[in-house]
């Protein structure tokens, strides 16, 4: 119960955050690695520390076509990345008619990133960055471009 209100929390503030944003943000090419496509950039804080997000929903733009709804998100100290986070659902297109029609969903996969790193603790033995890269949804597969897949 409380990952469906998860869920439906994280797609209303996503959608409002595109609506919102949409009109005033410049749109910007994904990095390489990045498998959502265009989207829109929008920054918090101007000095020091600051949190690039990028919001993806090519998916409601392209129905037919490949697309992606979801979010990359990277939050920085000015010197050092400390957080990045790629969460979305990527689509890959209709493809053959008959497979989609029985299947509609095996065109549909995850992308879920997440990494944490504390160089602080760089000169202390031991990990200082954490990564995750396997979606905390069972029963749906992950994009080809997941971290995770690669």
């Amino acid at each position: 119960m409380r990952s469906r209100l998860a869920v439906r929390l994280f797609v209303a503030v996503a959608v409002l955050t595109a609506a919102l944003v949409g009109p005033f943000a410049t749109p910007v090419a994904a990095a390489p690695d990045d498998c959502f496509g265009e989207g829109r950039d929008l920054t918090i804080g101007t000095e020091g520390p600051t949190i690039e997000v990028t919001i993806h929903t090519s998916l409601f733009t392209n129905l037919t076509t490949a697309g992606a709804f979801g979010m990359s998100a990277v939050g920085d100290t000015g010197d050092a990345e400390i957080v990045d986070l790629r969460v979305g659902v990527v689509f890959v297109g209709v493809g053959d008619a008959s497979e989609f029609l029985a299947d509609p969903f095996s065109r549909f996969g995850l992308v879920f990133d997440y990494t944490l790193s504390l160089p602080v603790f760089d000169t202390v033995p031991g990990e200082t960055t954490y990564e995750q890269s396997e979606p905390p949804v069972e029963g749906v597969p992950e994009a080809d471009c997941s971290l995770a897949a690669e």
